[in-house]
């Protein structure tokens, strides 16, 4: 393993890492070195094997299960978290889902609800972890947005609204905690390999995969394992430079036009 990306000794949390690419993210740090908090809404079953998973690749593990963007599920990750490792060295914002629905549709509770699950949950990992890596003197936040943060998207206003405000809490954050040894970048992962449920991806047809394919230079999707190494990369010492940084991982969708 590679001095620069061995993380022994560090902790890390990611939001909604019971599968995709939460999952992998969780499991590339897990064979590195690092202890991992695994966090999933509701799926214990899928929480087990991933913590199972890391188990097996040496990775002391912690599962906290609930929802992401509650203030009361981060604080009780802090406190469990702490108990347990101490403090949470880094972490990777990843839980969301999208809604799909037109302007017309949306009601304000549907405003409310993605709004916060996508970013007052990246505000309230802030609050919760950023004093103790001031602390410490070092520190990795990774956040997981989105191209709709930045081109918008009609049937997901609010989904979209929430990625274009993470992207400027990215920037707000790496702004002041630089001076500190802790960095703040994002991921922008565009049409990933995942397994999507029909239910709350309706769009996700084998006519709207072949047309996305159609558009992207690799003519591939990016993998989670791509996207995990990222974040490992992001965090790694010889990172350290990097900060307030949108890395694309989409295979060229959001800024190549393919012929």
């Amino acid at each position: 393993m590679s001095e620069e990306l061995d993380f022994t000794g560090r902790t890390i949390l990611v939001t909604g890492s019971g599968r995709n690419i939460g999952r992998a993210i969780i499991l590339e740090f897990a064979r590195r070195g690092a202890n991992v908090v695994i966090n999933a809404r509701s799926n214990k079953d899928e929480a087990a094997a991933v913590e199972e998973e890391a188990r097996r690749l040496g990775a002391g593990t912690l599962v906290v299960m609930g929802d992401a963007s509650e203030r009361s599920t981060i604080d009780e990750i802090k406190v469990r978290a702490e108990e347990k490792f101490g403090r949470v060295d880094m972490y990777v914002s990843n839980a969301a889902t999208r809604l799909y629905k037109t302007f017309f549709e949306i009601d304000d509770e549907d405003w409310h609800y993605y709004l916060n699950q996508q970013l007052s949950s990246a505000w309230y990992l802030a609050k919760a972890f950023v004093p103790g890596m001031r602390e410490a003197g070092w520190g990795r936040i990774i956040h997981i947005n989105g191209n709709d943060g930045v081109r918008g998207g009609w049937e997901r206003i609010p989904h979209s609204v929430a990625k274009g405000g993470l992207r400027t809490l990215t920037r707000s954050l790496a702004s002041g905690l630089g001076e500190f040894g802790i960095t703040v970048n994002e991921i922008y992962p565009g049409f990933v390999a995942t397994e999507r449920d029909p239910k709350t991806h309706p769009e996700v047809t084998d006519d709207h995969t072949a047309r996305r394919l159609s558009r992207l230079p690799l003519r591939r999707q990016p993998r989670p394992d791509e996207l995990a190494w990222a974040c490992a990369f992001l965090c790694s010492p010889r990172s350290g430079a990097i900060t307030s940084a949108s890395l694309s991982l989409d295979g060229g969708e959001m800024w190549v036009q393919a012929r």
